[in-house]
């Protein structure tokens, strides 16, 4: 894990959740977290059709899977760990710089729990599933505590 891109996505992640308090002020949550989703959907899809092209997949397997999301784990800084089957790949997520940065903007534990739920979480669906529409993406498990992880999975119908 390269704490710089820790650092960077706690920093981000701190300056989003400011942002999203200002924006839940004059619009209401509900309505903020309304938009959160709409926006990380649409960046989600985005991503996953420009990597689907790139990439030239036909159909996302678990080696290839398991691939993007050590990429994607590499990239923020987290400190995971990645296990496959052969119909599935999940993540555990320990060490978080989304929670981090969450925490430094003021937020609850329960408070960064929606968040990822209505965010970070829509936004990875959206990409696996125009990765593979037969794939689906689970945030299966947010921590029960700060020192907890986070579990998220992607399943291969057969």
């Amino acid at each position: 894990m390269s704490e710089q891109a820790f650092n960077a996505t706690m920093n981000m992640a701190a300056m989003k959740g400011a942002f999203f308090n200002g924006v839940a002020e004059e619009v209401g949550k509900e309505r903020a977290f309304e938009l959160l989703s709409g926006s990380l959907e649409n960046l989600g899809s985005t991503f996953g059709k420009a990597t689907k092209d790139q990439m030239g997949l036909e159909k996302l397997d678990v080696e290839t899977a398991s691939s993007i999301m050590k990429g994607m784990v590499e990239t923020y800084g987290l400190t995971s760990e990645i296990e496959e089957t052969p119909d599935r790949v999940q993540v555990k997520n320990y060490r978080c710089p989304f929670y981090e940065g969450l925490k430094m903007a003021g937020y609850e534990h329960e408070a960064i729990e929606a968040f990822c739920t209505y965010g970070p979480a829509v936004m990875t669906r959206a990409f696996v599933e125009n990765l593979d529409p037969d794939a689906t993406y689970d945030f299966k498990k947010f921590r029960a505590a700060p020192d907890d992880f986070c579990v998220e999975e992607i399943v291969f119908k057969k």
